[in-house]
């Protein structure tokens, strides 16, 4: 099943620079966007959030994706999820109606088969060239080359579904964002996992379940309880993990752009960190019963030490955060420290 170094040695020595390479062939179709705004938001998406593609591509490490097909996945439909993103955080329009139509793409890359629409029908920047379109293509014809795809798409098909709820409601009118999301989190029964009405929204923030299904999809039957378990390991465990280390990094950038951020509904950072601690122990104990476990370990505590290298939040990093680095665990501390090397001063 692989070893923590030998992921290690194929993601930096293979996956990470094919990464950029497939991302410099979107930076082509999106300079070819027709539409100013548009286009300046793709070609922005591609900028900053690149490392959504390249942790991604995490679960598309030859030893578990020998052929490449997850990983001729993964690129364009996180590049789609950040591009959207984008456009919604940037967008001209608050609009559910809009919202939903234009996340409905994402719906339509995870359905090969599904015909592609306008999906800007009801935005009032319309033309992209064909860049969606390019891009849900891509992940469909990706997605027919796996031969277990329909034994994971319905637990897929649930996560598709949360984050484009997510989406809509996280981008809508502002003064009713909070109250949206609130009600929905606790219709989804969110208190039946015990977490807030933020925390169960991070969790379907996370593209990571969608890419840990489709490692399961290598195989043409796999193991229903297996697949099972890895949806219940991501959502909301480890998913949630994610996403609030995610806006543990942005908050003070989301705080100057008006962006609702999770993180910021804790009373204080030393909650914040206790419950992200507590995450941490709910997805090793989630995790212990899968046969490919140290992968997975591996992976959660990248996110924490990844995260925690980000220099928007200090080097080194406050106190609370520090302590959730140690408490993570020494390959949380190992890549921690790996991946101060590797990013920019």
């Amino acid at each position: 099943m692989g070893s923590a170094l030998t992921w290690s040695r194929e993601y930096f020595g293979y996956v990470r620079p094919a990464v950029r390479e497939a991302l410099n062939t979107w930076h082509v179709h999106a300079a070819a966007i027709p539409h100013p705004v548009l286009r300046a938001q793709a070609l922005s998406s591609l900028t900053s959030k690149h490392f959504h593609c390249e942790g991604g591509a995490m679960y598309a490490v030859p030893s578990r994706d020998p052929e490449g097909h997850l990983f001729r996945f993964i690129i364009p439909y996180q590049t789609l999820c950040d591009y959207l993103d984008t456009v919604t955080d940037r967008g001209p329009s608050q609009d559910p109606e809009n919202l939903r139509l234009l996340h409905q793409s994402l719906w339509a890359a995870v359905n090969p088969g599904c015909p592609t629409q306008d999906f800007y029908a009801l935005h009032p920047h319309q033309d992209d060239g064909g860049y969606i379109a390019r891009l849900v293509d891509a992940t469909q014809n990706a997605l027919v080359t796996l031969p277990g795809f329909e034994a994971v798409k319905p637990w897929i098909e649930q996560l598709v579904a949360r984050y484009i709820d997510l989406q809509v409601l996280k981008h809508g009118p502002p003064t009713r964002r909070v109250s949206l999301l609130s009600h929905w989190a606790q219709a989804h029964h969110a208190s039946s996992y015990h977490l807030s009405w933020w925390e169960f929204s991070a969790a379907a923030g996370s593209t990571l379940g969608i890419f840990a299904l489709l490692n399961q999809a290598q195989e043409a039957y796999p193991h229903p309880d297996r697949v099972e378990a890895i949806f219940r390991l991501y959502f909301p465990w480890m998913g949630a993990l994610h996403i609030l280390l995610d806006y543990f990094v942005d908050q003070e950038e989301d705080r100057v752009g008006g962006d609702l951020n999770f993180v910021s509904y804790y009373d204080t950072t030393k909650d914040a960190i206790a419950r992200m601690a507590w995450l941490c122990q709910r997805t090793q104990r989630n995790l212990a019963a899968l046969d490919d476990a140290g992968f997975h370990r591996f992976v959660a505590q990248g996110l924490v030490g990844f995260y925690l290298s980000d220099r928007k939040i200090g080097r080194p990093p406050p106190r609370p955060a520090r302590q959730l680095l140690y408490q993570s665990g020494l390959r949380s501390i190992g890549i921690y420290l790996a991946a101060l090397l590797g990013r920019s001063p």
